[in-house]
């Protein structure tokens, strides 16, 4: 169970987000003309990222790329800050301001949008070079906040309308819960990333584990939400 988790799990995400995106590809035309296009753009955006930052296998057991071997390119930490923790969060905050109709959760999502990018550039320039070695804690604190605002002001806005009647129909709501849920159980494990040892089989495998069902869950959500939501109702 341990070797398949360990050898497979990555194999396992790629495969999902790469379902998620090409579902998202094939009822492009039924999201067309609402702004959950760019959410599709997003997923195909997230494989792209994956694939890339991939290059990190290549560096090991001399590897096409095992001149980074000893460099600070060597893990993959950075990629992933830049591309998936910021890069990400920020797209979620900005895309919630596409799909809010308040104005007040509108600029309160861009005055903490702002702050979360000061304070992920202040992390990375007062730790480095630590940026490269491990994840931020303070940069998936800021995200996980700035997520939570997103998903309230959503959850909000449908309890206060009549969008509570047919909320299962909306695209919205089932990348709230997907973000949610991913966002909610990742977040504390950056906190153990100082005490990671490559020969703590047994933290290796929780750690395996919990990431598998939390990103497995989250494009199985995507996928779903994209098939069985009605632009119409967004």
């Amino acid at each position: 169970m341990f070797d398949f988790i360990y050898k497979y799990s990555t194999s396992i995400y790629l495969t999902l987000e790469i379902i998620a995106a090409v579902t998202g590809i094939v009822l492009f035309n039924k999201y067309r003309h609402t702004s959950a296009k760019y959410f599709i753009y997003f997923l195909v955006y997230i494989v792209a990222i994956v694939v890339i930052g991939k290059y990190s296998y290549y560096v090991r057991d001399d590897g096409f790329l095992n001149f980074l071997e000893g460099t600070l390119l060597e893990k993959n930490y950075w990629w992933f800050t830049i591309f998936w923790s910021i890069g990400g969060t920020v797209f979620f905050a900005w895309y919630f301001q596409k799909i809010l109709n308040s104005k007040i959760s509108k600029r309160i999502l861009k005055i903490s949008l702002v702050m979360f990018l000061i304070i992920s550039v202040l992390e990375i320039v007062f730790t480095f070079p630590k940026f490269f070695n491990t994840s931020l804690p303070f940069n998936k604190i800021a995200s996980l906040m700035l997520i939570l605002q997103c998903v309230f002001y959503y959850f909000l806005e449908i309890l206060k309308s009549d969008k509570i009647l047919y909320f299962y129909k909306s695209l919205g709501f089932y990348i709230c819960c997907s973000i949610l849920l991913l966002w909610l159980i990742q977040t504390p494990l950056v906190f153990f990333e100082h005490y990671f040892n490559i020969n703590d089989k047994d933290y290796i495998f929780l750690r395996n584990v919990i990431n598998l069902i939390a990103i497995s869950s989250m494009y199985i959500i995507y996928t779903v939400g994209l098939i069985v939501s009605n632009p119409d109702y967004d």
